[in-house]
């Protein structure tokens, strides 16, 4: 049996809820993850037991739809075209909405590399809310993500922050050969909070650019926290968070000198407000009533020092709370509407058509549907 439909073999099996041997397991981590320093494979493989009797994708929320369409294609899995397995390998993984499993109250690291036209060429769509923070640096190629206000690309230095609140909707940029980037996910905690007022490209997404001894000097504490990670000495989680303080503090060095100001804490209440009412019916009058400004000088403050305006901030965190509630939920896309502060659903889908690109409707589908074609 060729590689490829012995993993894929061993995923329809986990699928079904069924044990796999502990070999075969590992076998199918390092095929797909990469056998590269810091490889997510290097994670899934830790303190394993001889058989896998549980896993993540029997717990797949899209478990039984895709146990429906595969289940032809495993009737004889030694006959299933490698191309197919391949397939089912890709739909497995780009369907998966919530990782959370994986991930414990601890600091994690992990190297991922996606290259064109393989395996690893997958992406990756969380519309739920997380635990955690994720902390990516781009080492080479390039990245995508979809951050609302904007698409953003990512190349070697460039930093990218996703707080819990974030839509994670990333891959490989279309024209990259590769792309690979170090990250580190982490509890959320306030006392590192305040380092990560970085500038804000799309709701809960943030971005910072290094360049020359700045990028060298990050990349080799995110390889420290990857080394750390691996090894069995005592204090291991003091020097991860050690560790994660100098990145931290080194990027909010690094933040724009907007950025590392004060922000005004008019403003600051301004969005604050914002972030607990943007789906109720309110005006820029209202929320300058509300901080003590003037309708004008809100306005002007608020542009300065979030580099977007009033309802711009609170459209985009409708439309980031109403994507997760198209894929979360079952409720009409009315509904949704009103969730997150629309009266008139024709309305709602205009400017969620602006913002995404696409009908809320058509979000939805694609975000259920398989996310690789028959």
């Amino acid at each position: 049996m060729k590689p490829i439909n012995q993993v894929a073999l061993t995923h329809w099996a986990m699928l079904n809820g069924k044990g796999v041997p502990k070999e075969d397991f590992i076998f199918s981590c390092y095929f797909i993850h990469g056998d590269h320093k810091g490889s997510v494979a290097d994670n899934l493989t830790r303190n394993l037991k001889e058989e896998i009797q549980d896993s993540l994708l029997h717990r797949h929320p899209k478990a039984a739809q895709l146990i429906q369409y595969w289940s032809p294609y495993f009737l004889k899995p030694e006959a299933t075209p490698a191309a197919d397995a391949t397939r089912f390998i890709l739909d497995v993984y780009n369907s998966m909405e919530d990782v959370e499993a994986l991930f414990s109250d601890q600091i994690t690291p992990g190297v991922t590399r996606a290259v064109k036209d393989s395996i690893s060429d997958l992406f990756f769509k969380r519309p739920h809310t997380k635990i955690g923070w994720t902390l990516q640096l781009t080492t080479s190629g390039k990245g995508s993500f979809n951050c609302i206000r904007q698409q953003l690309i990512t190349e070697p230095g460039d930093l990218t922050l996703l707080s819990p609140d974030a839509l994670y909707d990333y891959r490989r940029e279309e024209s990259a050969e590769e792309w690979t980037h170090i990250w580190i996910y982490f509890p959320a905690d306030k006392g590192l909070l305040e380092w990560l007022k970085w500038p804000e490209v799309g709701p809960n997404i943030y971005h910072l650019n290094t360049q020359g001894d700045d990028f060298a000097a990050l990349q080799q504490l995110f390889e420290s926290v990857i080394e750390n990670f691996k090894g069995n000495l005592p204090f291991v989680d003091q020097l991860a968070r050690n560790l994660l303080e100098q990145i931290l503090i080194r990027c909010r060095q690094l933040a724009p000198d907007g950025q590392q100001g004060v922000m005004d804490p008019r403003i600051s209440n301004a969005v604050t407000f914002i972030s607990h009412n943007f789906d109720r019916p309110f005006t820029v009058n209202d929320l300058a009533e509300e901080v003590g400004l003037s309708p004008a000088r809100l306005s002007t403050l608020f542009k300065q020092q979030t580099g977007t305006s009033v309802l711009r901030w609170r459209d985009e965190r409708r439309m980031a709370r109403a994507s997760q509630l198209l894929v979360q939920t079952q409720q009409a896309i009315n509904k949704v509407a009103e969730l997150v502060g629309y009266t008139d659903p024709l309305y709602f889908t205009r400017c969620f058509r602006q913002h995404l690109g696409c009908s809320p409707r058509d979000f939805r589908a694609q975000s259920r549907s398989h996310s690789i074609e028959p």
